[in-house]
């Protein structure tokens, strides 16, 4: 080294500003006050130091840029430091740092002897310091502050205060992770005489985190003392010290939530020795990986050499992670010296029911795995052990051939710090990916090949696929798709991607898809956030049947049939696709099985505009009526899928079954965004409807007291076979009034009538909630073989559609004597009272209902016929209807059975009637014995009628009724 340069003195001061070293490693010029009065001496550099060795930490090449400047009677260093490592010695500084790293700062020292430190930045590959700054003073007080982001542990905060001799630092970090889903941490670490205090709070995956320790480095060995600290509710506390060879020697015990166990730590040839023994009964914690496990133990022996020493068997029974339920599962491994075994067993549910065990053989240089179980239905095995060679950094995977249900896919590859996957497959069955897919729901086989290469987990990957896809299906609840036939090529680069699909249907192609991306620069983030914003080229052709798109929806009970044509390009981003396209479609037929819903001639016009399907054209013919619409349908993930649709309807049968027949008129508004939930609205009349009331009947099983079932010690196994194939509805919010001036008729359990309605729909389409009235237009009540006629009925709704209250009131004339029957109560719990002018008893009025006589008269038919009779009453169903199948295969709108009247020679009678208009209803009585009746009823107001009667026999009437419930 050299060094040259002028001095100059004064005043018992030195002071030089043009000093010149140099070596084979510095080239710098020097700056150096020297202050004999006081004894202060300082100086500094300007120039460049290359490898320059700070032990335990690394290797840096430093440029300083001081300047000496006067300030007051005094003087100032002030300017940069600039400091590029060439080596990180520590192991976890670079894990952390991801590599090398470049620190730089402005410093500066004043005449008052305090250096300050501002405008600190560091940046590496993996953590970023964006703000640090503060000062030394003479006296030993400290006061720095700094922030970063890790690409690892997230956001970090350190504020350093207190002195040199009694630091105090308090550190925040959101997201350290440690495996545990360690977040919001804030920590305290207080210097003292012996060491350091540590207190530290936040969250994990598992439930809350608190910790109160001591490091107690004095002049004793180091010791960790855990006065308490609290994991997700176990307690943990003990103390370790450090031994005269190295390793720590003591104990940690933990209990609480279901667990408890203990950690015992010692020297063994002097490596760290850790063994673990612990159980749980019943443990549950709280956080938000719902770790739970009805029983679980844990026996542990670990010893730290350079390849560690394990001897381990941990068991679970009825425990949860997550989604995820391992029933029943078991894990052993004894490996020592690089050598060892491990078997593992283990069934339960994730994403769909698995059960699997596997062996391992492991050597230095190879791992030889055997596995077999069943996976959702799956047959899984290993057709010969899989080959794995332990490399310095990671694992490469030999050929090896996995056979999955009549399917096999063969690997090999390098997975680590890079992952490169090759993988070939032979007809093996789509269903195996519903478990990481749960819901989907796909089937068929794949044939081709499918690679993957990705540098790091940083790196944009690199892939490859060329997929046959025989007899592609979708399938729900009720329905399974039309098997379609998909041809796929697909390449993924760094600078692009692309892939091509040809769509078949009975050898046929009907559709073919193009996309096309260019990924953004390296510089925008992270590789996914790259290619989710990647600009999207390419587009879709499809003319074919629409049975076949429809049919992958996979709706329960329903189709779509006809053919439909596509013509769309894409653009945007793949995160934000823009589309551009037409959709045509003539005579289309939908259908719903569980309705009787059926749309016929439907024609549809469409336009792809930016992200949303503009429906600009929709008609149809249902029944004697027509739907029409108009609207959009959005394809933004981004915004919630926004879906607007508005429906005219008018007269338009939405629904034809044995329970139910509804025509409709009125409009009805589908919406859907991501501000608000998604509702369906509007205000629909209802100019004829009707419903049958029917209710399954069971047998009444008589339940016997005082006899328990031994429950199983075990819980119940799982094979691996699929579960029952679910489907979940969409949930929509509900706005619609229902409107019907008369005729929804009512039929069932002895009624034959007809309603008006106002009625309110709200709720969800999984729980609809009805508000309104149903108010009784006309009708008659069967029982025990007679007709009651409806005097007065509301039905009044107030929540859930199956529990109205009912108000229902209806009377005849036996035998000289007023007979009534009054309905109250709920529609789950309904109370029926029998009242009679002149009164009589309840039981006679029965007896006079039933059989014109009394209870003590009865005979053992009778008896017979007076069981049948209440259960009808009670709505058991069964039995042969045939009133109600001429009814709907007639058309007619009401049709009833009159028992004989005297008065009127009329026999037993067939009535007949049909609405003429909405307000002019005709009907027809006759006993096939000459006794014909013609009745005509006109409503002026809803509560005002005229009704006009002739006979065959020459009695006619005309009257006036006013009715109105109060």
């Amino acid at each position: 080294m050299r060094l040259s340069g002028d001095l100059a003195y004064a005043n018992n001061r030195i002071l030089s500003d043009n000093l010149k070293i140099k070596s084979d490693r510095i080239d710098a010029g020097a700056v150096l006050v020297a202050d004999l009065n006081s004894g202060l001496y300082t100086g500094a550099l300007k120039g460049r130091v290359n490898d320059y060795r700070i032990e335990t930490v690394g290797v840096f090449n430093i440029e300083t840029d001081v300047d000496l400047k006067t300030k007051g009677k005094g003087f100032a260093l002030s300017g940069s430091v600039n400091a590029r490592s060439t080596r990180i010695f520590n192991q976890g500084a670079r894990d952390f740092l991801g590599g090398n790293s470049l620190i730089s700062a402005n410093i500066s020292y004043g005449s008052d002897g305090v250096i300050r430190i501002a405008s600190a930045r560091a940046a590496s590959p993996s953590f970023r310091l964006t703000q640090g700054r503060g000062n030394y003073s003479p006296t030993g007080g400290i006061d720095f502050t700094a922030s970063g982001n890790s690409v690892q542990y997230g956001p970090l905060g350190l504020r350093l205060t207190g002195s040199v001799s009694a630091p105090v630092a308090r550190i925040a970090a959101a997201r350290p992770g440690f495996g545990v889903g360690m977040a919001n941490i804030l920590a305290t670490v207080r210097g003292n005489g012996r060491g350091y205090d540590v207190t530290a709070s936040g969250e994990t995956s598992y439930g809350p985190f608190t910790a109160n320790a001591a490091i107690l480095a004095g002049s004793g060995p180091l010791t960790i003392d855990i006065a308490r600290a609290d994991f997700a509710g176990i307690g943990v506390s003990g103390r370790v010290s450090q031994t005269a060879s190295g390793p720590f020697a003591g104990q940690l015990t933990g209990a609480g939530q279901g667990f408890d166990g203990s950690i015992a730590l010692s020297s063994y040839q002097a490596k760290q020795r850790v063994v673990i023994d612990a159980t749980g009964n019943n443990m549950r914690l709280s956080g938000p990986a719902n770790l739970t496990a009805g029983r679980a133990i844990i026996a542990a022996d670990i010893i730290l050499y350079d390849q560690p020493q394990i001897t381990a068997d941990v068991q679970l029974a009825d425990a949860t992670i997550n989604a995820s339920r391992i029933a029943l599962g078991r894990a052993k491994i004894n490996y020592a010296a690089g050598r060892g075994a491990a078997q593992i067993y283990a069934e339960g549910r994730s994403g769909a029911p698995f059960r699997m065990a596997a062996n391992a053989d492991l050597s230095p240089d190879l791992w030889r795995i055997a596995a077999k179980g069943r996976v959702n239905g799956l047959n899984v095995t290993t057709a010969s052990p899989l080959r794995i060679i332990p490399r310095r950094n990671g694992y490469e995977i030999m050929p090896s051939t996995i056979n999955i249900a009549d399917g096999k896919v063969q690997i090999a590859g390098k997975y680590g710090d890079a992952i490169d996957i090759e993988s070939r497959l032979t007809a093996v069955n789509l269903a195996a990916l519903n478990p990481m897919f749960p819901g989907l729901g796909i089937g068929g086989k794949a044939t081709g090949s499918l690679d993957w290469y990705q540098a790091s987990s940083r790196a944009f990957p690199q892939a490859d696929a060329r997929l046959q896809l025989d007899d592609f299906t979708r399938t729900s609840l009720a329905s399974q798709s039309l098997p379609v036939d998909i041809n796929v090529v697909g390449r993924l680069l760094p600078d692009g991607g692309n892939a091509r699909m040809v769509i078949r249907r009975r050898g046929a192609a009907v559709g073919r898809v193009q996309i096309d991306l260019r990924p953004l620069a390296p510089g925008a983030g992270p590789w996914t956030e790259r290619l989710l914003q990647a600009p999207l080229s390419g587009g879709i052709r499809y003319n074919g049947p629409a049975d076949t798109i429809f049919s992958l929806a996979a709706l329960p009970d329903q189709s779509l049939k006809g053919n439909v044509g596509m013509a769309a390009d894409f653009s945007g981003r793949l995160s934000r696709p823009q589309i551009s396209g037409i959709v045509r479609a003539n005579d289309l037929v939908y259908e719903n099985g569980a309705y009787g819903t059926r749309l016929t001639a439907m024609r549809v016009r469409g336009t792809f505009t930016n992200d949303r399907l503009q429906v600009t054209e929709l008609t149809a013919k249902a029944g004697n009526g027509t739907v029409s619409g108009s609207g959009f349908v959005s394809l933004s993930s981004a915004q919630g899928f926004p879906v607007q649709l508005e429906l005219d309807l008018d007269n338009a049968r939405l629904a034809r079954s044995d329970m139910i027949a509804a025509e409709a008129s009125g409009k009805i508004s589908v919406i859907n965004n991501a501000n608000s939930p998604a509702v369906i609205r509007g205000t629909l009349r209802l100019p004829e409807t009707r419903y049958k009331i029917v209710r399954q009947g069971s047998a009444q099983v008589a339940r016997l007291t005082g006899v328990r079932r031994k429950p199983a010690l075990k819980g119940k196994r799982i094979t691996g076979d699929p579960d029952p194939i679910d489907s979940l509805p969409s949930k929509w919010q509900l706005d619609i009034a229902l409107v019907s001036d008369n005729q929804l008729y009512v039929s069932g359990m002895g009624l034959e009538s007809e309603w008006a309605a106002d009625l309110k729909i709200t709720g969800t389409t999984d729980d609809p909630r009805i508000t309104g009235q149903v108010n009784l237009v006309r009708g008659t009540l069967g029982f025990a073989g007679r007709s009651f006629e409806l005097q007065s009925g509301r039905i009044n709704f107030n929540g859930p559609a199956t529990n109205p209250s009912i108000r229902i009131s209806a009377s005849s004339e036996i035998d000289g004597v007023t007979t009534n029957v009054n309905i109250a109560g709920t529609g789950q719990n309904p109370d029926i009272i029998f009242a009679a002018t002149p009164n009589l008893p309840q039981d006679e009025i029965i007896a006079r209902i039933l059989f014109g006589s009394s209870v003590g008269e009865l005979s053992a038919l009778q008896a017979v016929q007076l069981a049948s009779s209440l259960n009808a009453l009670r709505g058991s169903s069964g039995g042969l209807n045939p009133l109600g199948v001429l009814q709907s295969s007639t058309g007619i709108d009401r049709l009833r059975i009159l028992a004989p009247d005297t008065s009127t020679g009329r026999g037993t009678s067939v009535a007949f009637g049909q609405y003429i208009t909405n307000d002019v209803y005709v009907e027809i009585v006759t006993d096939a014995r000459g006794y014909t009746a013609n009745q005509i009823e006109i409503s002026l107001t809803p509560a005002l009628s005229v009704l006009s009667q002739f006979s065959s026999f020459g009695s006619s009437n005309v009257n006036v009724r006013y009715r109105k419930d109060y």
